[in-house]
């Protein structure tokens, strides 16, 4: 089965959150899991699993 891959733009929608905020969420702060990139450094984006997984592990967290 295909893994279905997260846009930014499609993370800013799900989030409610702009880019430089998701940017400093997963690159500064680390609260947010960090975009995959192919070996060549191609921005794929973040896997659904991923992005479930965030969701259930910061319900209790007000963002």
């Amino acid at each position: 089965m295909a893994t279905r891959y997260l846009t930014m733009k499609d993370m800013c929608q799900l989030t409610g959150k702009s880019k430089p905020t998701l940017w400093r969420m997963y690159a500064k702060r680390g609260e947010f899991p960090k975009p995959e990139r192919t070996a060549s450094g191609t921005f794929l984006g973040w896997s659904e699993k991923v992005y479930e997984e965030w969701v259930s592990s910061n319900k209790s967290v007000p963002y």
